[in-house]
């Protein structure tokens, strides 16, 4: 896989989770996004994710569909996943990572949290 179109990503969505629905429709008002295809397992994505959140929660920032996520990662034990990340921060205040299964592309988990725009840089896996 060499890169990703938005209409691929938007296509990849078959959850209707309300972080995943926010996000859809960030894609499809034009929301930027980018996608490292380089897969990670998935727990050790559940563990950054679950790190990030503590983070996110202790500063007050609001966070959607956190738990769902979770557990959709839990789910995929640890194959490998793809991350991306829609920023509708400037539109609806969210930065939305995403967790892909990579073949056939496919969103397995999303979730969504507000920061400013100039706050918190999109930041790859570590």
């Amino acid at each position: 896989m060499n890169g990703v179109s938005a209409s691929e990503l938007i296509a990849a969505f078959d959850s209707e989770s309300e972080a995943g629905i926010q996000a859809k429709n960030a894609l499809i008002s034009g929301a930027p996004f980018e996608i490292w295809l380089t897969p990670l397992p998935a727990s050790r994505l559940r563990g950054i994710l679950r790190g990030r959140v503590r983070s996110l929660e202790r500063r007050g920032k609001p966070i959607v569909g956190v738990a769902e996520c979770l557990a959709r990662l839990a789910e995929k034990g640890d194959q490998g996943l793809l991350v991306a990340y829609v920023d509708d921060r400037e539109r609806a205040g969210y930065l939305f990572p995403l967790y892909l299964d990579p073949q056939p592309l496919k969103v397995v988990g999303c979730l969504g949290f507000g920061s400013s725009p100039e706050g918190d840089p999109i930041a790859g896996p570590e």
